[in-house]
């Protein structure tokens, strides 16, 4: 092949035309062409680049640019088309511009960076010797877009980051298009908006854009890297689609052979992830201690001025840690200190920690599939470790269930299993989906009698239930007299036997008034609640716990 070289910063103002004999025209710097311009390229003639491209124009022609640098190289084609770039650079090539390819894309060494920028692949248009060294790096919000006119089976996408290699392929079938691209790109690391406390997922996730592709089926897959990829146990992985609201796993698959997940796109924009099966589950609920009938909500004062809520779940620590077992969740709920501040709405302050058992609907509903500790807000909702979330179930799949909710000092509230609880992975942070509201079921739909609960009133929802309130020693019962009664435990195991002790600024299960202080003479002293609020008065009067056991 003949070679010619062109001087450095050359810039073509007129037309150029290469001739068609197998010559490689040599640019040793930046190479402009500017608007008003043609320059082709006639098939068998390769205008090798040294230095950066910039194009006002599309290239004319069915030969080659090849970009084969010692340093990193720079594109900006402004839109603009090359029918056919060489990629042979170990130093890489960074789009500044977006640019379409209109014949082929070859990889012969290093990667096409796009940041900002969009790599368009025509309808007719090709990308070959891409392999796990050598793609499309997708380092900023631009995206591997490929047109289409008919539907297509696998097609490969060769997108990454940095030294990883995590191509999507893309699949329609029964489509229409008008106009039509489908876009990727590859993010390293977790899908920001994965439930909290996942057990499986991968370090990898593919947003993607359909445009112009319309009915059939839209299918997507990604291939993640195995074992680096991979944190929790692959073989519990699943492909889903997050379609800026919700999560769906229908039509996924999941190949660990291949390290590949897919999932149908369902609209123009969304996120391909992989994870383990869950549920979510908006829970409402009510705990006497706190709660305030003329407001409608709860005390936040364990938290307000010095927290003394733990952050992390104190289910899983001394003395709750007798009472409380934690049944198929290995992982410690932890929670970082500013879900403890003021939020912006008042009721969605945080009240404390409750514990939260997923059982089965078969009667009696004695069997616990798993456990969650999660944080209530003032107005019932019981939110996941990050303050908002409905609450999560991992390697749990849709389907009906019963809902147990405890407390430290409360006794437990369950649904019926006979009335069981529908539940799938659809988000319900507004909690208006996958709603289980204890504070509003009635009859048969709560277990038990109703002596396992008690009732208030309140501004809007009328009768309102309330866990039982007063549980000092966290058994099953609360109690005034007799053994492993409430009134000594806040006595004589929490204040040594001194009834003049106060307490303030603690986290105590004797503070059953929730109040952050645990006293036993006085003012809101927690002997008087136990007594007048909970056992109404009555030192005989025993408050028993009704779960499904």
């Amino acid at each position: 092949m003949k070679k010619i070289f062109i001087p450095s910063c050359f810039i073509l103002r007129g037309y150029l035309l290469t001739a068609a004999c197998c010559i490689a025209f040599y640019s040793q710097a930046q190479l402009g062409i500017q608007a008003g311009t043609t320059l082709t390229i006639e098939s068998g003639t390769k205008m090798v680049l040294q230095g950066d491209l910039l194009s006002s124009v599309s290239v004319q022609g069915s030969g080659s640019i090849v970009m084969k640098g010692s340093g990193l190289q720079n594109i900006n084609a402004n839109g603009n088309t090359i029918p056919n770039l060489e990629i042979d650079n170990a130093s890489n090539v960074l789009l500044t511009g977006s640019l379409k390819i209109g014949n082929n894309l070859l990889f012969t060494n290093g990667k096409l960076r796009i940041a900002s920028a969009d790599l368009i692949i025509i309808s007719s248009s090709t990308i070959t010797g891409n392999n796990s060294s050598r793609f499309v790096w997708t380092d900023g919000t631009g995206q591997l877009k490929k047109e289409l006119t008919a539907n297509i089976s696998n097609y490969e996408l060769p997108v990454g980051e940095n030294s990883n290699y995590r191509p999507a392929y893309l699949t329609t079938s029964g489509s229409s298009f008008s106009t039509a691209n489908f876009g990727v790109r590859l993010i390293a690391g977790a899908d920001a908006n994965k439930p909290p406390m996942m057990a499986n997922y991968i370090n990898a996730y593919w947003p993607v854009t359909n445009t112009g592709i319309s009915g059939g089926i839209i299918t997507v897959a990604g291939q993640y890297l195995d074992p680096s990829d991979i944190t929790g146990t692959e073989s519990n992985l699943a492909g889903y689609y997050f379609n800026g609201s919700n999560w769906s796993s229908s039509g996924e698959t999941h190949n660990t052979a291949t390290s590949q997940i897919s999932a149908p796109v369902t609209n123009s924009s969304g996120e391909l992830f992989a994870m383990n099966k869950f549920i979510t589950v908006g829970i409402r609920a009510f705990l006497q201690g706190a709660y305030n009938n003329s407001t409608g909500t709860m005390s936040d004062a364990l938290r307000s001025g010095t927290n003394v809520i733990p952050l992390s779940d104190p289910y899983r620590q001394t003395p709750y840690n007798s009472s409380f077992t934690h049944v198929s969740n290995p992982t410690t709920e932890a929670v970082a200190a500013t879900v403890f501040n003021n939020q912006a709405s008042v009721n969605d302050d945080i009240v404390d920690w409750v514990f939260i058992e997923l059982r089965n609907t078969a009667s009696p509903g004695n069997s616990v599939l798993q456990t969650r500790s999660a944080l209530i807000q003032r107005d019932g909702d019981i939110v996941d470790i990050d303050g908002v979330s409905p609450v999560t179930f991992n390697n749990v799949s849709n389907g009906t269930y019963t809902i147990a909710i405890r407390h430290r000092n409360h006794l437990g509230l369950s649904t019926n299993p006979t009335t069981p609880q529908s539940l799938n992975e659809t988000k319900s942070t507004a909690f208006t989906t996958n709603v289980v509201d204890l504070r509003t079921l009635t009859g048969s739909s709560i277990y038990g009698t109703s002596s396992g609960y008690t009732t208030s009133t309140h501004p809007t929802l009328g009768t309102v239930n309330l866990l039982w309130g007063g549980n000092a020693n966290f058994n099953t019962n609360v109690r005034y007299t007799g053994l492993s009664n409430d009134k000594d435990y806040i006595l004589v195991t929490t204040l040594a036997n001194n009834p003049a002790t106060v307490l303030t600024n603690v986290y105590s299960a004797a503070d059953i008034n929730m109040n952050k202080i645990v006293r036993y003479t006085g003012l809101t002293n927690d002997k008087d609640f136990l007594y007048i609020t909970v056992l109404q008065s009555n030192t005989v009067t025993i408050r028993t716990q009704q779960l499904p056991n």
